[in-house]
């Protein structure tokens, strides 16, 4: 008993705050400025590391979805007024019926294209200092935390869990891909939300600010569904939630929350619909309950592992292992071991244990969902770990301090804690090499999962970009042969970019036989069987019979916007054979039609300025050019476009 006795009395003395003696209040009075001119330093020193580790990110190019978001999206991006609307969005289409809607991240988009039009060093500039003020916010709401509770001022703890935070291995792809930058943007405004609301515990005014966040980490990114339960937790845990102001604060969370359904309401019952028609697809586990039980339980399982070990980046994960008993019994037993674990840290009051486990559990929740249900590209990726991370590197920091503390030996805590974060920052920087370019990425993605289609699909296209068509050509036979895990529409994919290979390099026996392949694989193809026919017609410079496959392209995909430019540029070509204005304003009008679909397409803005200057309107061929001019941002596109005007000039 005795004993017992003197390792409690040890514990208090090393983890509870001082007492309010007046002699020791006076001594904290006298340590205020000292204090805050430590944590300023410290806040400063994480900023700096959080920073400095992802500068390699600053020259790399645009990969994947990024060239979408920053060159495709240029025009959209500079012709949006920055204005209130942007934050209080109205029930607008896109609102009710888009499956994204975050316009805080596409306001962040407008924002970097203001000052750095399409330079990839802008975008990848704005990610990195979002990382940054993210660890930043992490800091100083673990120290909130310690304070509230009353386990100390936690200033060892909280700068350890936030350098884990900012060297993480995991963030790689949050951070290096700037079409994540959601994730980031959520997690920021929630880490303000729960700052606020502590405070709110002391002014109540303060719960405005943390619905204001709260909203804002909404209209980020849709993970924001998960934050009012670690709200909840918070109370729970700290023995507040039944006191009479929460009512205001529930009220006002609970209130945003359904505001956002109602914007959102016709969203999601169009997604209920597709859920319906496309859940569990390809899982190959059982259908029904069992296959939702198993997806969940392994899904748990993978994540967790991801968190424990963060250093075998992979950042496109087509699919996961497990799925078998012996999974579903080791995540049952893991869920189990959380579980008692937040049960019995709840009733210790070891409620930093508690919380964090909260944070991790409740906060996986979205990635998890997504790989039950098809509401993302990819149905598992790193980035989704973003926020989960933050209580991961909380429960860590808080485990590897405590327990140097209670062995009376916090040399050892600060080693184990200094070589966790010199091997984060090792395998971070290294992982940021793969996002250098498309190429690059998809090579990487490629070694990293062998046997996945898409991975090989898109290397293919990086490389048939870049004039590498034979070797294009090599990964795309691999896509469409044995050992490669793929759905008869994957298999359809990988045939037409084959098609698209042997047309390139003027195969066109062939392209035709991968069309044909492709067709055969999956007959909604059809539409791009013509499209792809049609361009092969141009190539043999045979318009007449192109035009015959793109109405046809046209016909079944209405809105395809490539099919109506290759259809005005087939008019084009037999107006110029055979001197005809009829084909020439029919060529005038199919390229109106792939314009009013994509009006990026700088090469269907240039095409119509050569169709009306061969019909010797100028005012609309000056018209087009100077658009296409204003909006190049290749230089082979801003040539063409200048040349026009010197034509038209020159005629004048």
């Amino acid at each position: 008993m005795a004993a017992k006795k003197r390792k409690k009395l040890r514990r208090e003395i090393i983890e509870k705050p001082s007492g309010d003696s007046p002699v020791a209040q006076q001594t904290a009075d006298g340590w205020i400025l000292g204090i805050v001119k430590h944590r300023a330093f410290a806040a400063a020193l994480l900023f700096l590391v959080s920073f400095s580790v992802f500068i390699p990110s600053l020259r790399n190019g645009l990969v994947w979805d990024d060239v979408t978001y920053v060159r495709t999206w240029a025009p959209q991006l500079e012709s949006t007024p920055l204005n209130y609307k942007l934050f209080v969005p109205s029930r607008s289409e896109e609102a009710k019926t888009g499956k994204y809607f975050r316009p805080v991240y596409f306001t962040s988009l407008v924002m970097d294209n203001r000052v750095w039009g399409v330079s990839p060093f802008g975008f990848h500039m704005t990610n990195i200092l979002l990382h940054s003020v993210t660890t930043v916010l992490l800091y100083f709401l673990i120290l909130m935390l310690f304070k509230e509770f009353g386990r100390g001022h936690g200033e060892s703890e909280a700068f350890l869990s936030s350098m884990l935070f900012a060297l993480y291995p995991l963030h790689v792809e949050s951070v290096s891909f700037i079409a994540a930058r959601g994730d980031i943007l959520a997690g920021m405004f929630f880490l303000l939300c729960l700052i606020f609301y502590m405070l709110s515990y002391r002014r109540l005014y303060y719960i405005i600010l943390a619905g204001v966040s709260f909203y804002l980490s909404f209209l980020s990114k849709e993970v924001a569904f998960s934050f009012p339960v670690i709200i909840l937790g918070f109370d729970l845990i700290s023995r507040r939630m039944f006191r009479r102001a929460n009512i205001v604060k529930y009220l006002i969370i609970g209130s945003l929350i359904l505001f956002y359904f109602h914007l959102r309401s016709g969203s999601f019952m169009s997604s209920i619909g597709f859920l319906q028609e496309h859940s569990f697809r390809d899982t190959g586990a059982l259908p029904g309950p069992g296959e939702f039980i198993t997806i969940f339980l392994n899904t748990y399982l993978f994540y967790a592992w991801k968190l424990l070990f963060p250093y075998g980046l992979n950042h496109f994960i087509g699919s996961i292992a497990g799925g078998d008993a012996l999974h579903a019994i080791i995540a049952v037993l893991l869920i189990a071991a959380v579980t008692a674990a937040f049960i019995i840290s709840v009733k210790r009051k070891e409620n930093i244990t508690a919380f964090s486990l909260l944070w991790i559990f409740t906060t996986l929740g979205p990635a998890v969902l997504i790989a039950i249900y098809p509401l993302a590209i990819t149905r598992f990726a790193e980035r989704f770990v973003y926020i989960p991370s933050a209580g991961f590197c909380l429960l860590a920091g808080y485990l590897i301090v405590r327990a140097g503390r209670l062995t009376g030996k916090r040399w050892a805590g600060l080693a184990a804690g200094g070589l966790l974060c010199a091997s984060y920052l090792v395998v971070t920087v290294k992982g940021q090499e793969a996002w250098t370019d498309n190429v690059t990425f998809w090579e990487t993605a490629v070694r990293r999962s062998p046997g996945q289609i898409t991975p090989r699909i898109n290397y293919g296209e990086a490389l048939r970009s870049t004039g590498r068509v034979d070797e294009a050509i090599r990964q795309h036979l691999m896509a469409v042969g044995p050992g490669i895990e793929a759905t008869d529409r994957g298999k359809a994919m990988a045939a037409n970019s084959l098609a698209a290979d042997y047309i390139q390099k003027g195969d066109f026996l062939n392209a035709e036989k991968y069309l044909k392949a492709a067709l055969e694989y999956n007959p909604k193809t059809e539409g791009q069987y013509n499209y792809n026919m049609g361009l092969i017609y141009l190539k043999k410079n045979d318009p007449a019979e192109a035009g015959n496959y793109l109405r046809k392209a046209v016909e079944i995909a209405p809105g395809y916007a490539k099919a109506h430019y290759l259809l005005g540029m087939a008019y084009f070509m037999e107006a110029d054979m055979h001197k005809s204005a009829d084909k020439y304003r029919l060529a005038v009008s199919s390229l109106n039609s792939a314009i009013g679909y994509d009006g990026n397409d700088m090469n269907a803005h240039i095409l119509l300025a050569q169709v009306y200057l061969a019909l010797g309107d100028r005012e609309n061929a000056r018209r087009e050019a100077e658009y296409a001019l204003r909006k190049a941002f290749d230089p082979a596109t801003a040539r063409n476009a200048e040349s026009i005007l010197k034509s038209i000039e020159a005629n004048r």
